[in-house]
């Protein structure tokens, strides 16, 4: 409420003439929406960056690299901060992340994630006293914060009206004047009909300034209206902010359990058998891959790609596997706090590989098959049972009936261990919301989602009487194909994310 108040205070000081603290955020590489050497003048003290309609400076669905609320810029007295928003992408200032906040300096570059937007934050020495009216209105309904937008655009018409109706009737009444002035010094001699004529027309100034004045007194009392208005907004505003904060405050408790039986998966060794023969055996540096999960009385649970497309992917492996080798992929499970851990390979995982395509193929001289496997059709899913007591609760039936609209959130190992620090493995948080209701094609399709790759295999939940339940396993983006300038066909992440709902899982 205190930031939404100060933006609206700002307005009014701004609209009113008044010299307002102002900096320009320059754009130094394009994008639909803003194109490379053009610049925002920012006025209000607090905005927030991001492809969210609330976004004061708002990037297009096409900065996929841009979060929905990515970054905050907040000016405190001579002092500028830029905070980092997003749970899933970094921000940059001169190419050094920013962990809770950083203080701009004039002529800082930020940079939206590691391959995004990029903007240089310019401080104006001169403020906006000297704007024109019809800049300063633009600047305050573009800035202006929900739920307050509407309020601060009524504000604006209220005070050009007043204006705009004041200056109309004054302008009339001066040039009426002189008019009638310029006869007077014409004349020697002002004849009865001459007085009749300035009477009438002193009478008709006398009413003109008599409607000005009503007019004056009408638009002070629709802004007083309006005020009043805006104060309740206020006070409705402030107590959605509360159970806002005790809804995060509640949020935290209840996914605070839930991180312990949240696993990275690592995969670190690959051996292929063929006729009682080693014919391949490598080690590799585990390195965090992917997410898994337990529910109900140890049963591990993940995506079946997770365990499965390192093979599919490698021809060699493929091919292998499917022409009379034994391939086995051995991976290692670990809690982020070290209270579990366990190992276990790919024979060991129970999955439905039925919709999979097996085409016969040449390879280095051999006839053989290989295995095309279908992640999206809602077969994505692979368990095991554990000697680890205790998991997560789940609810298949829930899984299955889901309406759009429907608030998710999930956890997982995000990126693997590119943004944690040495000894800091816990799952990244994060949120999506269902896209359209029910199963379609076998999956779960959610859109707003804020996981990205690692978080591949992670459990999903929603909030069922207050409680968490795991109704899905992430799958990833659904992919579709499109014809390049040369032809050919590549394929492409689609904006959709696939959650395979544990309602599949035979």
């Amino acid at each position: 409420m205190a930031k939404a108040t100060q933006a609206l205070t700002t307005g009014l000081k701004f609209m009113g003439g008044g010299n307002v603290q102002a900096y320009t955020l320059e754009y130094l590489s394009s994008s639909k929406k803003h194109p490379a050497g053009t610049y925002e003048t920012i006025v209000v003290p607090y905005i927030e960056i991001g492809r969210h309609n609330s976004c004061a400076v708002k990037f297009g669905e096409d900065d996929r690299t841009v979060s929905r609320k990515h970054a905050a810029i907040e000016r405190k007295g001579n002092e500028t901060i830029i905070r980092n928003l997003s749970n899933t992408n970094p921000t940059l200032v001169n190419g050094h992340p920013v962990n809770k906040q950083y203080y701009l300096n004039n002529g800082d570059e930020i940079q939206l994630s590691m391959e995004g937007p990029r903007m240089r934050f310019n401080v104006s020495g001169t403020g906006t006293a000297k704007m024109g009216m019809t800049k300063k209105m633009n600047l305050v309904m573009q800035q202006a914060v929900r739920p307050y937008k509407t309020a601060a655009i009524g504000l604006v018409v209220f005070i050009l009206l007043l204006s705009a109706g004041g200056g109309y009737a004054i302008l009339n009444l001066s040039k009426e004047n002189q008019l009638m002035s310029g006869k007077i010094a014409q004349q020697q001699q002002i004849t009865q009909s001459q007085a009749d004529s300035i009477a009438l027309m002193n009478q008709k100034n006398k009413q003109l300034m008599a409607n000005f004045t009503q007019t004056r007194e009408e638009m002070t009392q629709k802004i007083e209206e309006e005020r009043a208005r805006l104060l309740k907004a206020n006070q409705k505003l402030a107590e959605e902010i509360r159970k806002n904060q005790n809804s995060s405050t509640r949020y935290a408790e209840i996914i605070e359990p839930l991180k312990g039986k949240t696993l990275a998966i690592f995969l670190e060794r690959v051996k292929v058998m063929y006729q009682d023969k080693v014919v391949m055996d490598k080690q590799f540096d585990p390195q965090c891959m992917c997410t898994g999960f337990l529910i109900g009385e140890g049963t591990f649970v993940t995506a079946r790609h997770c365990i499965d497309n390192f093979l599919t992917k490698n021809d060699f492996l493929n091919f292998s596997e499917h022409s009379g080798a034994n391939t086995v992929l051995y991976f290692s499970a670990r809690s982020f706090d070290g209270k579990i851990s366990f190992q276990f390979t790919n024979d060991e995982m129970i999955a439905d590989y039925s919709k999979d395509e097996k085409v016969s193929v040449t390879y280095k001289g051999r006839t053989g098959v290989i295995r095309k496997p279908d992640y999206f059709s809602g077969a994505d899913w692979a368990y095991m049972q554990t000697d680890v007591g205790g998991g997560m609760p789940s609810d298949p039936k829930l899984s299955a009936s889901l309406k759009s609209g429907t608030e998710l959130f999930v956890l997982g190992y995000s990126y693997g261990e590119l943004y944690r620090k040495s000894g800091t493995m816990e799952p990244y948080f994060s949120t999506a919301k269902v896209a359209l209701s029910g199963i379609q094609k076998g999956t779960i399709n959610v859109t707003e989602a804020g996981f990205d790759g690692g978080n591949s295999g992670g459990p999903v939940f929603m909030l069922s009487e207050g409680s968490p339940k795991v109704i899905g396993i992430v799958t990833g983006k659904y992919r579709k194909s499109e014809k390049t300038v040369s032809g050919d066909y590549v394929m492409m992440d689609a904006n959709i994310q696939l959650i395979t709902p544990i309602a599949n899982i035979e």
